[in-house]
């Protein structure tokens, strides 16, 4: 029996150091877990948002059925372009520059000169000297007294001066030029037109109109020999015609500011007085908005203008400049 007792006494004192070791090996083990990991120990999710005052973004993955087309039409009916819509009366003031190559011939003999030289063109510019470019002016006013219809009068005055040797031999007035002679020439010229412009079609991004104008021209011409003492012959044409025409405007661009680019197309005819006239221009014109329902404007582009008039066949002209111009203006 005592060596029973002591079997079992032994036997229970090793499983206590076992059992020891473990419960020992575990706490540190628990005590590692706390340290390295206790963020995920936590407050729950939903206890975090149940008690901060911000609530979690609603995400939407889907739009609501009709609403890309409300917002479409509306992108379309920001893009549509149209033309600045002014008073339906008012008026438009506009002055522009008009860089032109010049050329032209002429045709002028008088008394006991009309024969063999007197049949010949003289060339302006190979001839008499005139020089190949040119810059006039212009000035126009704009009276719109009524919806569609309006009065406009516009005035361009011009004053050239050209010298150098003659190409040919020439008569101009009742002096012979020879081959070779120093000349020089002045041309004044002064046009003035008054008519009235009606707007035929007039849409929010085009418009159409057709004016009709009386055309004065007062033009001279005047050749000289450039030695002392010898005197010149002058030219005078003066033309009275009717000048028809068209005119149309097309929104091209509105900007962010209320700013408008749109491309306008002028073209006429005159006739009248034995002489023939044509006119033509493209340009881009931009538009500015000012307060008061005013618009102040920009215009650039390309013109083309003729005259031609044979009285008979000692007397005949034939002139064309050409070439880019520049016009500002005001609309109130």
């Amino acid at each position: 029996m005592l060596r029973i007792t002591q079997t079992l006494l032994v036997c229970l004192i090793l499983m206590l150091m076992v059992f020891t070791s473990f419960l020992y090996a575990w706490d540190n083990y628990q005590d590692a877990s706390h340290s390295n990991h206790g963020i995920l120990h936590s407050a729950p999710v939903t206890s975090y948002y149940s008690n901060s005052k911000i609530e979690p973004r609603k995400i939407i993955k889907c739009r609501p059925f009709g609403e890309e087309r409300v917002i479409t039409e509306g992108l379309g009916q920001r893009a549509e372009c149209s033309l600045p819509m002014g008073h339906m009366t008012g008026w438009e003031l506009s002055a522009d520059s008009f860089f032109a190559r010049t050329k032209g011939k002429v045709r002028f003999s008088t008394g006991m000169s009309q024969g063999y030289y007197g049949l010949d063109d003289i060339d302006m510019n190979a001839d008499l000297g005139l020089s190949d470019h040119g810059v006039m002016n212009s000035f126009m006013a704009h009276y719109m007294f009524r919806p569609k219809w309006g009065l406009r009068y516009s005035v361009m005055p011009m004053w050239m001066m050209g010298s150098g040797q003659a190409g040919k031999s020439f008569v101009f007035g009742n002096t012979l030029y020879n081959v070779g002679q120093d000349v020089s020439m002045e041309w004044e010229r002064l046009e003035q037109r008054l008519g009235l412009i009606y707007d035929v079609v007039h849409a929010k991004s085009s418009k159409i109109s057709v004016f009709g104008d009386y055309v004065r021209v007062n033009e001279r011409i005047k050749a000289m020999q450039m030695q002392a003492g010898m005197g010149g012959n002058t030219m005078d044409n003066d033309l009275n015609m009717g000048m028809a025409g068209i005119e149309f405007e097309k929104c091209l661009k509105n900007t962010s500011n209320g700013a408008n680019l749109s491309l306008k197309c002028i073209a006429g005819a005159a006739f009248g007085d034995d002489a023939f006239a044509v006119e033509a221009e493209t340009a881009l014109k931009y538009s500015i908005p000012m307060n008061s329902n005013r618009w102040g404007f920009l215009k650039g582009g390309y013109r083309y203008v003729t005259y031609k008039r044979k009285s008979s066949d000692v007397r005949m002209f034939d002139t064309a400049m050409d070439g880019g111009f520049l016009q500002v203006g005001l609309v109130f």
